[in-house]
């Protein structure tokens, strides 16, 4: 179900959405729900890979809050830089979940 929102950009956002938009052949509706469930999506990601080098959460919570499988998790790590600590705890809390 969806729900509308309104919101206030300044001219040369709009300006931009406009131009890609075209050059993506979508309305601008379409392109901004596409840009906002990307980065909602990013938003998860960055908090599940913050929890997880504080230690606050397994790599298989982390993966599960940011909605990837945990191979995919692993290689966002990668990607940031971000070590990745595996205990045995960690792995206690794997086998149970």
């Amino acid at each position: 179900m969806s729900e509308t929102i309104s919101l206030r950009l300044p001219r040369e956002t709009i300006k931009k959405l406009r131009e890609l938009a075209d050059k993506e052949g979508k309305d601008r509706s379409t392109l901004i729900r596409e840009i906002l469930e990307h980065g909602v999506k990013e938003k998860n990601i960055d908090h599940a890979v913050e929890l997880y080098s504080r230690g606050q959460v397994t790599g298989w919570r982390a993966a599960q809050l940011a909605g990837v499988s945990l191979w995919n998790f692993y290689e966002i790590l990668a990607a940031k830089g971000v070590l990745i600590q595996y205990s045995e705890h960690d792995l206690e809390e794997d086998l149970k979940a």
